[in-house]
């Protein structure tokens, strides 16, 4: 990019050279709004380098936010002394020659200062860098006001290069002409030389320092205001202070996308389970009660299936702990895989436990979903603990749920009923925030609490034709284990 707009910008020079001196039209909001696009560019592009410098320290990006906060200022001053656009002779007790001096400090200041902030790139970063730059920063600053202060209050004490009709042609063949157009020049080849443009940074100052070499070549080349090589030289100008603030608008969009997609990835990866991938149980648990709360709300259905691989602790006694991680994750890939809506999602609710949540879905689609889970995992072939051979198992709970309306489910919620226990895992709580006690003692009872903290009110039955667990009533999943 940086590439096509030197090229366009030498080529729109070398098509104008010609006619250089031919006159234009007098645009007088030209002159304003030239000015006005310089002082905010530069201002801009010098408040971004020094942002980067409080972030990173380097005395680099103070001496380059410098250099652009003195072309700032000094176009800034230029427009108010300009002859003709706040009042014939300009304001600050401005003379015909003030103007013109301006320009000359101004072009041979800027691509100066870039070049001596080539000597700061080695300046490694210190605990005073902050007063360092500031120092550098207001030095420049000070700088431009001496100069517009010379060219205006010391104006008499300046060689005059302006004539009583406008024509400044005396510029081009005096020595302050050859001295700016000396120093775009060196500077330019002192900058590709030393930094080999390696970086974007680099990149774009020497696209700028070209814009300040034509300007100072067609303004020369011109002679007088408001011709065609004038106007040329202008537009140069504006591409020179555009070109760093366009790269740093750039790159900074570009690095906050980067952070977003990291923050995008980070969230990602604190919601999954570092060992079989799918969603952990601390996103379930988030994410779970809003899916059943807008379910709620909207009266929709949801199905949640409970996933156990069978018998996993002799699994893991007999073929070792390494395994038992390997089929776990073998069975979670299984069972995202075979899950066909992006609305559906697998989290793993503890130890060899997956919950799957299926919403706006009824209860015999979710039979169909666990009865292809189940069979998915079984076409695995993992080899079981068990004697005969035969491949790993899991139990599937199916809990469909619907919300009632507000009296029955105040009425359900307000309901005790005793669990009833079936199967070898128990399904089944009471209440919807509060504990029933346990008319049983021992493991019957800890397998009841274990599964309150799952379930709200409901019963369990089993489907007589596939066998799976299906758990009838009000849900609610929540809790810790």
């Amino acid at each position: 990019m940086a590439a096509v707009v030197a090229l366009l910008a030498m080529s729109g020079a070398v098509s104008v050279w010609p006619y250089a001196k031919s006159p234009g039209p007098v645009i007088a909001p030209f002159l304003p709004v030239f000015a006005t696009w310089v002082t905010l560019t530069e201002g801009l592009t010098a408040l971004l380098l020094w942002t980067q410098f409080a972030v990173s320290g380097r005395l680099l990006f103070a001496a380059l936010s410098g250099a652009y906060a003195f072309t700032s200022v000094i176009a800034a001053i230029q427009l108010l002394v300009f002859p003709g656009v706040f009042s014939p002779t300009g304001l600050l007790r401005a003379g015909p020659q003030t103007a013109v001096w301006i320009w000359v400090f101004w072009h041979g200041g800027f691509p100066a200062l870039i070049t001596a902030s080539l000597f700061t790139r080695a300046v490694p970063s210190t605990a005073s860098r902050l007063a360092r730059g500031r120092a550098v920063a207001f030095a420049c600053v000070a700088l431009a006001l001496s100069l517009c202060a010379l060219a205006t209050a010391g104006q008499a004490h300046l060689p005059p290069f302006v004539a009583t009709s406008g024509s400044y042609a005396q510029l081009s063949s005096s020595p302050a002409g050859i001295v700016v157009e000396a120093i775009c020049l060196a500077a330019l080849g002192l900058h590709v030389s030393t930094t080999r443009l390696r970086s974007l940074m680099d990149l774009w100052l020497a696209v700028a320092l070209l814009g300040t070499l034509i300007d100072v070549a067609l303004t020369l080349s011109a002679g007088a205001r408001y011709s065609v090589g004038w106007y040329a030289a202008r537009a140069a100008s504006m591409i020179s202070s555009s070109a760093v603030l366009g790269m740093l608008i750039y790159e900074t969009t570009g690095l906050y996308r980067r952070l977003s997609e990291t923050h995008k990835r980070l969230v990602e990866t604190s919601a999954r389970d570092g060992l079989t991938g799918v969603f952990n149980r601390a996103y379930f648990d988030d994410r779970f009660p809003r899916d059943f709360s807008f379910a709620s709300d909207s009266n929709q259905p949801l199905c949640v299936l409970l996933i156990d691989v069978d018998h996993f602790k002799r699994y893991n006694d007999t073929f070792g702990h390494l395994a038992g991680d390997d089929c776990l994750r073998r069975v979670a890939s299984t069972l995202s895989t075979t899950l066909r809506r992006q609305s559906d999602y697998v989290a793993r609710y503890g130890g060899e436990e997956f919950v799957v949540v299926l919403p706006a879905c009824e209860a015999p689609a979710g039979l169909r979903v666990a009865q292809s889970l189940r069979s998915a995992i079984e076409t695995l072939g993992i080899p079981s603990a068990s004697s005969n051979g035969a491949p790993v198992t899991v139990s599937r709970s199916v809990l469909p749920a619907r919300s009632p309306p507000r009296r029955s489910r105040r009425r359900r919620c307000s309901t005790s009923q005793t669990p009833r226990y079936t199967g070898r895992r128990s399904a089944a709580a009471t209440g919807w925030s509060r504990r029933e006690k346990c008319v049983s003692h021992g493991r019957e009872r800890r397998r009841r609490e274990a599964t309150h903290h799952r379930f709200g009110q409901s019963a369990l039955k089993r489907c007589p034709a596939s066998g799976t667990r299906i758990l009838t009533g009000q849900s609610k999943i929540g809790g810790s284990r």
